[in-house]
C-alpha cells in the first residue's frame, strides 16, 4: 500500500469545481490511476495543511504522475508495506478519521434499504465504538469534531443530485487484533469511501 500527498491549487478552475462537487473530485482522483478505484483500493482525504489544500491517498498501486492535471502538485509518496506489517496488538496510535456514521433504513416502496446519517451525537459515537470492535481496536479517547456536508451531481439517469454528511473524529486507539486493524487501514471505515470518507490517518503515540 502507498501513501501519497498531492497539493491542490483552488485557483485553478477544474480544482475549484472539484472541491465543490464530490462527484467531480471522485472522477479527478480515479483518473490518477490506470485501474479503477476499487481495483486500486483507493482511499483519500482532503485536508487543510498550513494554508495548503492537500489530497492524501492510500492505494495499492502508485499514482500515475503523468495523469496529474493543472493545479495538482505531487508532494511525496511512501511505500507502507513494512509499516502495515508492523502493526501489533497492544500498540497505541493517535487517529484522525472523517467518516459517515450511518444506518440502513427500510423504506416503503423500495426494494433495498437506504443509508441514513445518524443525527444524534450519542448514536454516532456508539457507531464509532462498534466499528472499533469490528476492526480490532479499542478507543482509549475519541472526540467528535466538525461535521462536513458534501454535494455532487450524478448524471440524471443515475439519480442527479447527491449528498453526503461526514463527521471528523480524533483521539487515541489501541490495537487488539492486528489483522483486522490492517483491514481498517487499507479498506477504510464506513460508507462514502468513493467521496473522501473512511480513510484512517494514524500517528504513533509515545
Amino acid at each position: 500500500m502507498y501513501l501519497t500527498r498531492i497539493d491542490l491549487q483552488p485557483q485553478v478552475r477544474a480544482i475549484w469545481r472539484a472541491l465543490g462537487d464530490c462527484q467531480q473530485m471522485h472522477r479527478l482522483v480515479s483518473g490518477l490511476f490506470q485501474s479503477g478505484r476499487k481495483e486500486s483500493e483507493i482511499l483519500y482525504r482532503l485536508r487543510d495543511d498550513r494554508g495548503l489544500t492537500a489530497l492524501y491517498l492510500y492505494s495499492n498501486t502508485p499514482v500515475d504522475r503523468s495523469a496529474l492535471t493543472a493545479g495538482m502538485t505531487f508532494a511525496g509518496e511512501r511505500d507502507l508495506t513494512d509499516w502495515l506489517k508492523g502493526f501489533q496488538a497492544g500498540q497505541v496510535w493517535g487517529f484522525d478519521l472523517l467518516a459517515a456514521p450511518t444506518k440502513k433504513v427500510a423504506e416503503e416502496g423500495h426494494k433495498n434499504s437506504r443509508r441514513r446519517i445518524l443525527r444524534e451525537q450519542t448514536e454516532r459515537l456508539e457507531w464509532l465504538s462498534r466499528k472499533a470492535a469490528q476492526y480490532g481496536f479499542a478507543l482509549l479517547q475519541a472526540n467528535e469534531r466538525e461535521g462536513v456536508h458534501m454535494t455532487g451531481k450524478h448524471a440524471q439517469e443515475q439519480g442527479g443530485r447527491m449528498y453526503w454528511d461526514g463527521y471528523r473524529y480524533d483521539g487515541i486507539l489501541q490495537i487488539k487484533d492486528a489483522e483486522r486493524f490492517r483491514q481498517a487501514v487499507s479498506g477504510g471505515i464506513g460508507a462514502g469511501k468513493a467521496y473522501g470518507l473512511g480513510m484512517l490517518l494514524l500517528r504513533r503515540q509515545g
